[in-house]
């Protein structure tokens, strides 16, 4: 198993072995970005899947993290509704 890390040029992502700094250079002088994750994998494909799972995960978390202060304040705000319309 080897270490992959990668590289983004707008939607594109590259991978590229840890230790290859020829690879990683060429891939720099072509205005790639380096990514912060490095992931171990078998090949360059399966690290590559692993880091499309990684991404999305994140994604699905942010929204889950967005969604429920919202739900939260709705509920509150229906329970002082309610509240208030029994106490009249």
């Amino acid at each position: 198993m080897s270490n992959f890390i990668f590289f983004r040029k707008g939607t594109q992502i590259s991978t590229v072995r840890k230790g290859d700094t020829d690879a990683a250079s060429h891939l720099k002088q072509q205005g790639y970005e380096q990514e912060f994750e490095e992931i171990e994998a078998a090949d360059a494909s399966s690290a590559l899947a692993r880091y499309h799972d990684i991404k999305k995960e994140e994604e699905l978390n942010l929204y889950a993290f967005a969604t429920g202060p919202i739900f939260t304040v709705l509920i509150v705000v229906v329970a002082a509704a309610v509240g208030y319309l029994v106490m009249r």
